[in-house]
């Protein structure tokens, strides 16, 4: 049974900034093609005539424009706080380095600190230190894009390499997108793969999430993980089941769902268009719009436009 997280917890996790109905997509850490999904679900809204927004949330490795076979746009950069230290004011009382959470500070000397490790911003030094000795500077975390296609925009963000601060930047991401967020009819979210504090922090303020799995037994593992997650904080979900065809068993698929109460929305067998889409850089309901594939997604966008678009 899923532990029940308290009440102040869940209505953080549902205080959307956004004025516009959002439909996350998520999935496990095995390639269940879930970016693949998105891409197609926010192209058939696009389709449909609704103005949509894309948040590809996948910070370490986005992908959403490639799929898309669209350039990137300008990037913006994106910052996190980042201490400096004003040693003429130092008491060297080291209340700092015990603040830090993440053991980034060293005093090799009296009356000295270094920043040794990579700082996370939580700015815990900042509030501790009595003798104000410690500054606001800023260093930078990642770029933030914008790119419009037709009815469809796609915010994505991309991490500086070795940096740490993925949750950071999705949050940024995000509020980038919230900030935006009346121009556009529906706004679907790609979160991070996994179960990480990034996929809560990219699903936060989320309408529906529509969780993207296949019937393998790690498949199927990771859905038991992803949506007693989803229990807790009491999120309207679905499922949709991509590669459906491949060895393993829908019995205990279903039976996963039944026991978290998670309707099947739809599916997938092994898809060559959609493949094939993938590999040209073109959403497989623009390159094949008669084709299955393209009357899945076109039909899965109808019913939850039905359900949260006005």
């Amino acid at each position: 049974m899923s532990r029940v997280l308290r009440p102040e917890v869940i209505r953080w996790f549902h205080a959307a900034p956004f004025a516009t109905p959002v439909i996350g997509v998520a999935g496990g850490k095995g390639g269940v093609g879930k970016t693949a999904v998105a891409v197609n679900l926010a192209s058939s809204f696009a389709a449909a005539g609704h103005r949509t927004a894309l948040v590809d949330c996948d910070v370490e490795a986005p992908d959403a424009l490639v799929f898309l076979g669209l350039p990137p746009g300008e990037g913006v950069q994106a910052r996190v706080v980042q201490p400096e230290f004003f040693l003429e004011k130092c008491t060297d009382c080291q209340a700092c380095i015990q603040a830090c959470r993440r053991h980034c500070l060293l005093r090799p000397a009296e009356r000295t600190i270094l920043l040794m490790g990579e700082c996370s911003g939580c700015e815990a030094c900042f509030l501790v230190c009595p003798a104000e000795a410690i500054h606001r500077g800023h260093r930078g975390m990642g770029t933030l894009r914008t790119t419009t296609a037709g009815r469809l925009t796609v915010f994505s963000a991309a991490l500086e390499p070795g940096a740490e601060e993925s949750a950071l930047l999705i949050h940024a991401l995000m509020q980038r997108a919230a900030a935006a967020a009346e121009q556009f009819d529906v706004i679907v979210v790609d979160t991070p793969s996994g179960l990480r504090h990034t996929v809560i922090e990219a699903l936060k303020g989320s309408a529906h999430v529509l969780v993207v799995t296949e019937p393998t037994p790690p498949g199927i593992h990771d859905l038991d993980r992803l949506l007693s997650l989803l229990d807790m904080f009491a999120v309207r979900r679905s499922i949709f089941i991509n590669r459906a065809d491949l060895p393993g068993s829908m019995q205990d698929l279903r039976e996963v769902a039944d026991r978290h109460a998670t309707p099947v929305e739809t599916g997938l067998r092994m898809d060559d268009q959609l493949m094939e889409s993938s590999r040209r850089g073109v959403a497989a309901v623009q390159l094949f719009p008669q084709s299955l594939v393209a009357r899945t997604f076109t039909g899965l966008a109808r019913n939850l436009a039905g359900e949260y678009l006005p």
